[in-house]
């Protein structure tokens, strides 16, 4: 989630609800420094878009028994996976799951689609029992099926901060396909909060060059250079964001041109996404971290400690919440 910081990449940090809310996160196929409620939607990539259905949350019950009764409840989870409603299919895994009628592969298959509705504890979980279960049956994976489940073991430990063992994850993808966008991604933010830039970077401007639609990739390039006191640079590659879709970005736009000491520019920008009222406060609270990061403290550890601090960007939020 995110994101070439020392301590700051967490991926995967979940969004509150309240509509206009902003807080730096690090996610796992992009970190953003500063990110905000607005485009959460978008933020998970339209790849993992959980769109639930409407009325109850109850998940459709599979066929009772075996045999057929199994294949129709593999049939209806599946149905509801290519519909995009993912909370209802991982339901429907799950009972058949309980039944003992899964698969070494169909539990792999359950573990991928659960994976955007749970946290990264259950997900870490889940897939540890497909790769149990897939161990125990001697199963040869294809490079899909590896690619899958070391990117769903990798992107769960590095939401839990398990950096080593995320890195082996990822590199267990990158074995099976060099050119896995999401694990070069993921590596560049571990490699980054490890302090080694350069490689990070290499790694991160070759998932951008793979998929220039991904501004998730950017926007951890971008602040890496940030991260490492290139805050021009920074500003050059985030300036390629649209903020009526990415106003993540352009609040990290913002904060490094207020590191550049053109506020002018920050406030402009913080314009195009932000109620007019509430610009003065996000550029007083840009620039007490950039006095703080010109009296000492690492620019690493001002994005994390920004992660923990909310900001709003609808005037009404503000008045309603204090």
């Amino acid at each position: 989630m995110n994101a070439t910081l020392t301590l700051f990449p967490m991926p995967v940090v979940r969004v509150g609800k309240s509509a206009g809310m902003l807080l730096m996160l690090a996610m796992l196929s992009a970190c953003s420094a500063f990110s905000s409620k607005p485009d959460s939607a978008a933020a998970p990539s339209s790849r993992n878009l959980l769109t639930q259905s409407s009325g109850a949350n109850a998940s459709p019950r599979p066929p009772v028994s075996s045999g057929d009764t199994v294949a129709e409840g593999l049939k209806l989870a599946r149905l509801l996976r290519d519909q995009g409603r993912y909370e209802g299919a991982a339901g429907v895994y799950a009972q058949l799951e309980q039944r003992g009628s899964l698969k070494p592969l169909e539990l792999l298959e359950y573990a991928s689609v659960a994976a955007p509705t749970q946290s990264p504890r259950d997900n870490l979980a889940l897939f540890g029992r497909a790769r149990r279960a897939l161990t125990e049956a001697s199963i040869k994976l294809t490079p899909a099926a590896t690619v899958t489940l070391c990117n769903g073991l990798g992107r769960a430990r590095m939401s839990l901060g398990q950096r080593d063992a995320a890195m082996t994850d990822f590199d267990c993808t990158l074995t099976a396909d060099a050119n896995n966008v999401a694990a070069l991604n993921a590596k560049g933010v571990l490699l980054d909060a490890g302090g080694d830039h350069e490689q990070a970077r290499k790694l991160l401007g070759q998932a951008w060059e793979l998929d220039p639609s991904d501004f998730r990739v950017l926007n951890n390039l971008a602040l890496s250079h940030l991260a490492s006191g290139d805050a021009q640079q920074a500003i050059r590659l985030l300036s390629q964001a649209d903020a009526a879709q990415l106003p993540t970005l352009k609040l990290n736009l913002a904060f490094a041109q207020v590191l550049q000491g053109d506020e002018g520019s920050a406030r402009k920008t913080l314009e195009t996404i932000m109620a007019p009222a509430l610009v003065p406060l996000a550029l007083e609270d840009f620039a007490q971290r950039r006095q703080r990061i010109r009296d000492g403290a690492a620019v690493a550890a001002e994005l994390m400690a920004a992660s923990r601090h909310v900001l709003r960007l609808r005037e009404k939020e503000a008045s309603n919440n204090g």
